[in-house]
């Protein structure tokens, strides 16, 4: 008998460590977080939800036409990714001046949250990171 639990110990354990992992569960998209559904109802007014997955406390989503957004546990987004371009109403304004003053014909495809800043890569891979105040801190061709 204390074979039995010892080695069913085991096996809970491991099978804990094997969905701690980082591993994606798929998930109804209406239990993602009501701000989550919010920002896509509003930004992607035509687009439904193909896929909502579950990582840990994050969550993402993937849309009909494409587009990737991954949120926090509070439904916050902190990655966006959209080959179409981006929502210019999502991405902070200092970004959208920026890229529309000095690279008119690109449009942002990925914007990600950073501790400190924000990441955006353009339609040509340009990739450049900003600091909060607005300012550029580095360009990554």
């Amino acid at each position: 008998m204390k074979k039995f639990i010892l080695t069913l110990l085991t096996l809970v354990l491991i099978a804990g460590t094997a969905t701690a992992g980082g591993r994606k569960k798929v998930i109804d998209p209406d239990n993602l977080p009501k701000p989550a559904i919010e920002l896509i109802q509003k930004h992607w007014p035509s687009c439904a939800i193909d896929f909502a997955y579950i990582n840990g406390k994050e969550y993402e989503a993937l849309l009909t036409d494409g587009t990737i957004i991954q949120f926090d546990s509070k439904g916050i987004w902190k990655e966006m990714k959209c080959t179409d371009g981006l929502p210019v109403t999502l991405v902070p304004g200092y970004i959208t001046r920026y890229v529309v003053e000095r690279f008119p014909k690109q449009l942002i495809i990925d914007c990600e949250k950073l501790k400190g800043g924000y990441e955006v890569t353009l339609t040509n891979g340009l990739e450049i990171q900003f600091d909060l105040r607005g300012h550029v801190t580095h360009v990554d061709e």
